[in-house]
């Protein structure tokens, strides 16, 4: 939570998920040769995939035959044939039910926009889910694969920040930028080295842990120890602080972002930590539970510190497990951590030390902070977790509580080791995400993921130059002004809303900062020097490890060196090449990298409806996050602060309950059978940002439509072009996931599921209901 204040971004992280479980042409060709070459057979292939399409569009469409659409108008006008649009007919056709001529849209539209992506994919082995968004992911990938495994691109020139537009000086240190993101690449990529180095850099932090929290011998017979002493008290504090620097959480996560009431401000915040299974619920399942403790036997037999120790491994994964259940207990739900009514609170940081006193957070803080540092505040979530963590920490065996501190530098930097003391860890979350045990992630993808994560803005300047141009940064800038205007004239027209609540949110909407594409500033990302500059202080080396262990000691040094000084509005909180879009509330801006400005969801050479039917509506989701239940709390600069009135209040909240209900009427499959329902308040968030997004990216593109007609598309002559529209919204979220990810998503996202995504939110459109002549024409809920 307390990483930038961002709000939950449009997607939910499915790279992540294969990355879960790990946490070459010719040598006598010549680059040029070799690029020009891929460059003609990539060509050539697009070329016989697009004669190819466009013969399949004939025979499905009996030679382009006129057909109607369904809401019984004849569907007429001139056809766009251009290789995008024939691409993007192919593509939907092949998503849709083959047969859906005869699904009702108003029931079931997500089989008659789906059923087609279901049948013709399959989950990668290495995945737990798969969806249009992995698709785009993977696209990118395969971009960003080809810039690390070729050459600098030296004799790239189709823009103005192309390698050889720029000056000799500014291209050599574009060069060096270059090679030192391949250097992370090449170093991930040697696993015959990294498996030669083995189990060692691990252990080596794990002594560096033991050392630290150091403990006496008073060992009683079960092994585990009695609780700490005051002197091993002042060594936790000590260790945690070791962890922090590291990149590891213990029993707080501590950060550093705007103060939610004064966001010019960077202060400490600290939210409950200390689990590491995905969900609280997860500790409630014996069988789960069962599993994870026999994980930690095996781990803690080969990797704790001592002989000794290594002996009792079955009583002290036993007791680790335990230890972990008792702080799920006392973890507050998933959306009371999303809620800054609940979770915002400023305490003194010597008081935050009196709520806690085994852990002695204060002491952490200093010591993490600027020396200069003279604030005596931060925010503190939830203090009563503390306090209750603190309690527990205290009267927990000291052999337990060090076990729990070793398994956590264990679990996150297992993935960075290649031996077979870690494999069960693996096997474990590829169980647990419902993967094969042994199913691995491709290489090329997780170092990539490495890069990204490690030197990522380095990677999105190489990306941007090779599938971005300033036209469709242009076109993107376009839409989010539409959005903006569209959703201006809905507050407009409001009964539920005060006149004063209204032009307050008037100017919110002008003043929101919409950031599109990639940032110009912290860091400029087109200027070679600047980056150079920005990752200046972290060294890269050709060890795997280390690198990874010196980006986290970077990004951590790098994040409490801000403390005492001014918010930088310029920095963004994903890397461009990321596909997804996030709105952030004290900065009150949204935001879109132009890994998600891609086909099919977004082209300038395609009719518009596809764009503001897919893109857009990502644009007025973001938009409209700004007046969900958590965005509304912040005015037009960010503060966290009540502009509300109370009548409005309790208009806002009568319509969101509507969302509540709607979507908690949603299930999944659980284990043994049983159903598992959406939890409404968790995602209540998303699903009033969708409704939002969908009513103002229609209106913005109607309103377009009035003076930039489009042409329909090949193939599809069966639906209106506002039938269209929201095909390829739905489209969107075409996906298909394993049984033990949805469980997951169920307990942890604050996003509904996809199937929900698309049925509720065309539920809650009028204008969808409309367009397909549903008999009830009355959303299931509605607020803007």
């Amino acid at each position: 939570m307390p990483e930038g204040n961002e709000q939950t971004p449009l997607l939910r992280n499915e790279a992540s998920e294969a990355g879960a479980q790990d946490h070459a042409n010719s040598a006598d060709l010549d680059d040029s040769v070799r690029q020009t070459r891929r460059r003609r057979w990539i060509s050539l292939g697009v070329s016989i995939f697009i004669i190819v399409a466009f013969l399949v569009i004939l025979i499905l469409t009996g030679v382009l035959e006129r057909g109607k659409g369904r809401g019984n108008a004849e569907v007429a006008g001139p056809l766009c044939t251009t290789a995008a649009c024939i691409h993007a007919a192919s593509e939907l056709l092949y998503n849709l039910s083959p047969d859906y001529q005869n699904i009702d849209a108003c029931t079931n539209f997500d089989a008659l926009v789906c059923d087609g992506f279901t049948d013709r994919h399959d989950i990668p082995n290495d995945r737990s889910s798969f969806s249009t968004g992995s698709q785009m992911s993977d696209a990118g990938q395969t971009i960003l694969r080809h810039v690390l495994e070729s050459s600098y691109p030296g004799q790239s020139q189709h823009s103005a920040f192309s390698p050889l537009n720029l000056a000799h000086e500014t291209a050599n240190t574009d060069e060096e930028n270059f090679n030192k993101m391949q250097v992370s690449f090449s170093a991930c990529s040697n696993e015959g080295a990294i498996e030669k180095v083995g189990i060692e850099p691990l252990e080596e932090l794990i002594k560096s842990v033991s050392l630290h929290f150091q403990l006496d011998d008073d060992v009683v017979a079960d092994g585990l120890g009695l609780p700490l002493t005051q002197g091993e008290l002042a060594n936790l504090h000590k260790t945690i602080e070791l962890l922090e620097k590291i990149g590891v959480g213990s029993f707080e996560e501590l950060g550093i972002g705007a103060d939610d009431k004064n966001p010019e401000l960077l202060i400490v915040q600290a939210f409950p930590d200390g689990i590491t299974l995905p969900s609280p619920e997860y500790y409630k399942d014996n069988d789960t539970l069962a599993s994870y403790e026999k994980l930690l036997g095996e781990v803690f037999s080969t990797l704790l510190p001592h002989d000794t120790w290594r002996k009792s491994a079955p009583v002290l994964a036993k007791a680790v497990v335990d230890f972990e259940a008792q702080i799920a207990r006392i973890t507050p739900p998933p959306e009371d951590l999303q809620d800054v009514t609940k979770y915002y609170n400023i305490e003194k940081i010597d008081k935050v030390g009196e709520l806690g006193p085994a852990l002695r957070l204060d002491k952490v803080i200093r010591a993490l902070a600027p020396k200069d540092y003279k604030d005596d505040s931060m925010m503190l979530a939830f203090p009563d977790f503390l306090t209750k963590i603190s309690d527990l920490v205290a009267g927990t065996p000291k052999r337990v509580l060090q076990s729990y501190l070793i398994w956590k530098v264990i679990y996150s930097y297992a993935g960075a080791i290649e031996a077979p003391e870690v494999k069960p860890i693996s096997r474990f979350n590829n169980v647990l995400s419902g993967r094969d045990p042994e199913t691995k992630t491709e290489r090329w993808k997780k170092c990539l993921r490495h890069v990204d994560g490690t030197i990522g803005w380095i990677l999105s300047r190489f990306y941007i130059e090779a599938a971005f141009s300033e036209e469709a940064k242009k076109f993107g800038d376009e839409i989010i002004t539409d959005i903006k205007h569209q959703f201006i004239s809905k507050l407009k027209g409001l009964s539920w809303m005060d006149d004063s609540v209204k032009e307050l949110a008037v100017s919110k909407v002008n003043n929101i900062d919409q950031k599109i594409g990639y940032p110009t500033k912290s860091p400029n990302i087109m200027d070679p020097t600047a980056l150079k500059k920005y990752y200046a202080d972290l060294s890269i080396s050709d060890s795997f490890f280390k690198n990874g262990l010196n980006s986290a000691k970077w990004a951590n040094d790098k994040a409490w060196s801000s403390l005492g000084k001014p918010v930088d509005h310029n920095e963004w909180g994903m890397q461009a090449d990321i596909v997804n879009a996030y709105y952030n509330p004290v900065g009150n801006e949204i935001v879109f990298p132009a890994g998600i400005m891609q086909f099919p969801v977004f082209n300038v050479d395609l009719p518009s409806y596809i764009s503001y039917g897919a893109f857009a509506s990502v644009a007025g989701h973001e938009l409209s996050h700004a007046f969900d239940s958590s965005g509304r709390h912040y005015d037009a600069h960010g503060n966290f602060t009540d502009w509300w009135t109370d009548r409005t209040v309790k208009e806002f909240t009568k319509r969101a309950d509507c969302f509540v209900s709607q979507y908690g009427n949603f299930t999944v499959e659980g284990t043994n059978g049983k159903s598992l329902h959406v939890n409404g308040k968790l995602t209540l968030g998303e699903n009033i940002a969708d409704a939002g997004g969908v009513a103002a990216a229609f209106a913005a593109w109607k309103q377009r439509q009035d003076t930039q007609p489009d042409k329909n598309l090949p193939g599809l002559e069966f639906f209106t072009q506002d039938q269209l529209f929201f095909v390829f919204y739905a489209n969107w979220w075409c996906g298909k996931v394993r049984k033990e990810q949805a469980i997951n998503y169920i307990y942890t996202d604050p996003h509904s599921p996809a199937f929900a995504r698309i049925l509720g939110t065309t539920a809650n459109s009028r204008e969808f209901r409309e367009s397909f002549n549903c008999p009830v024409k009355e959303p299931t809920c509605e607020l803007w």
